[in-house]
């Protein structure tokens, strides 16, 4: 068996909720956002990239098998329950929920860009003053894959504790033709005051998480208080939730089928076909 090199940095659990099938390798459409042509493809091929947690080890695969064995288990078991009693977890078992939203939240490739900016910067800067000054300890400001990876796995506890403060709804779709979509990057940050530059985290007063759990289940979460429990969608969520997603995609986005409901600029909801080479729902 060659060498285990396309690592999902969504879980394959996670992303089969949003087929029909249910399975790994059932199929959904991935929609480009930069309006190339949409296509089909499953969990098994979708939100993946080569080495992407490969780390300077005895075994470099450590990291991507510690993921698989010991945290994608944990995640299935806040998805399974959700999905089975269309409920939040009870309180004991609301850790399981924290690890897949800090998972949605940490390891995608938009999250490590962030990470990187400023080390990438620093690295330009001080190449830049070396050309005319000697820094001694210029191999300091140096870095690689691991180190970032190392900065993911520190902040996983962190996350998790900070999310263990929030107060959460589960909002359950049960028209069964209505689904939420998900995309590459599906851990939704939002704030009143967005605009003009504004920045924010995720304890930052009224920033409100909005996550896709499965098709028909929607996350809400706040750091203020509010009402928490199950409640059943409302199509302006659905639509809304879904503009969100796709308006916060990396790259990619992830419709079950070829028909989405989304919202317009004054949250009235509107039906929108994707454009596709072959016509098909997937089955």
């Amino acid at each position: 068996m060659g060498r285990k090199a396309k690592h999902h940095y969504i879980p394959k659990c996670y992303l089969k909720e949003f087929t029909i099938g249910g399975e790994d390798t059932s199929p959904f459409w991935c929609v480009p956002i930069n309006n190339n042509t949409p296509f089909q493809t499953s969990p098994n091929d979708a939100c993946a990239k080569r080495d992407y947690y490969t780390v300077q080890h005895s075994n470099s695969l450590i990291v991507e098998d510690w993921y698989a064995e010991e945290i994608e288990p944990k995640i299935k078991k806040g998805i399974l329950h959700i999905k089975e009693h269309s409920s939040l977890p009870p309180k004991e078992e609301m850790r399981y929920l924290f690890l897949l939203l800090a998972t949605l939240y940490l390891r995608v490739p938009s999250f490590r860009n962030l990470i990187e900016s400023p080390l990438k910067r620093t690295r330009e800067i001080t190449n830049s003053i070396a050309q005319d000054i000697k820094i001694r300890n210029k191999s300091e400001f140096e870095y690689d894959q691991t180190d970032i990876i190392m900065s993911e796995l520190r902040l996983i506890d962190t996350v998790q504790k900070c999310l263990s403060n929030k107060y959460f709804q589960l909002h359950v779709i049960d028209d069964t033709k209505s689904n939420v979509v998900t995309s590459d990057s599906p851990f939704i940050l939002s704030h009143p005051n967005s605009s003009n530059g504004y920045c924010f985290g995720l304890n930052t007063p009224m920033v409100e998480i909005c996550v896709p759990i499965t098709k028909h289940a929607i996350i809400i979460a706040r750091n203020e208080k509010i009402a928490e429990g199950s409640f059943k969608a409302t199509e302006q969520l659905i639509g809304l939730t879904n503009t969100k997603v796709i308006l916060s995609a990396d790259r990619f986005f992830y419709p079950t089928n070829s028909e989405i409901l989304l919202v317009n600029d004054n949250l009235s909801t509107h039906k929108h076909k994707i454009s596709t080479k072959k016509d098909v729902t997937p089955a």
